[in-house]
């Protein structure tokens, strides 16, 4: 997901909704503070040897100590001055950095918001490594690496 798309799915909500995020361990407490939002050039090389650019972003957010959860409305609207501010922030692969207890600060995918009564919940989910060779070959091949199909990383 993209914060463009958090943004776009975020205002189709009710605006006064408390926004909840649940990470694997369990939800993030009232009170949380968006300390940041992050947008990087990344330039790479995989181990096939192919050069890769992108933009990449991360949304830090600060455990809370208790107390109501943010607005949709509030989180939204600190989104969109981001976006227009941040250049390449609207388009880049999102995810969120966080720790509970504000310890070991981990990265997490972000999954499409969730009306459930008067509350916004977003879960964050897992990331992992992934082989970028092995991913183009299966795309273009329908196979997975060092399977039925070979690559230059396997």
């Amino acid at each position: 997901m993209t914060p463009n798309e958090l943004y776009l799915a975020l205002a189709e909500l009710p605006q006064e909704a408390e926004l909840v995020f649940s990470a694997p361990d369990g939800a993030i407490s009232g009170g949380y503070h968006v300390t940041e939002w992050k947008a990087a050039d990344v330039t790479s090389i995989d181990c096939g040897g192919v050069i890769n650019q992108f933009t990449e972003s991360q949304l830090q957010l600060l455990d809370g100590r208790g107390g109501d959860h943010m607005q949709v409305g509030k989180f939204n609207a600190i989104l969109k001055t981001s976006i227009e501010k941040v250049e390449k922030l609207g388009e880049s692969q999102l995810r969120v950095e966080f720790g509970q207890g504000n310890q070991e600060m981990r990265l997490y995918d972000i999954h499409q918001p969730n009306l459930s009564g008067s509350q916004v919940s977003i879960a964050l989910g897992d990331t992992k490594a992934v082989c970028k060779p092995a991913e183009r070959t299966k795309v273009a091949m329908g196979g997975g690496c060092c399977g039925s199909a070979k690559t230059s990383c396997c």
